[in-house]
């Protein structure tokens, strides 16, 4: 993981946005974040309405995916302590 935000940090111009994010000075981050807005704007102004469309479905798709992730994640958990931590025969007296 290292290694790809590593070379994350080499592609021209964001890059270099998102490194002085990460590693400059304390208010670099709300620059950033900034810049990002600016560009979804352009990116807005430039393409319209469509554009504003997909990506309101590709965040919807991406929540969507990332809670499934996230509640079958501690369905496995479960599993896992239910199946290992059982020996089986147990009475309660």
């Amino acid at each position: 993981m290292q290694a790809v935000a590593r070379a994350f940090f080499h592609v021209p111009v964001v890059g270099w946005l998102l490194k002085d994010a990460v590693h400059g000075l304390p208010d670099a981050k709300y620059y950033f974040i900034f810049n990002l807005f600016v560009a979804f704007a352009c990116l807005v102004y430039a393409f319209g309405y469509p554009f504003l469309i997909v990506s309101a479905l590709t965040a919807t798709a991406t929540m969507l995916v990332s809670l499934i992730i996230l509640t079958a994640s501690d369905m496995f958990a479960q599993l896992g302590k239910r199946i290992g931590g059982g020996s089986g025969s147990s009475k309660a007296h």
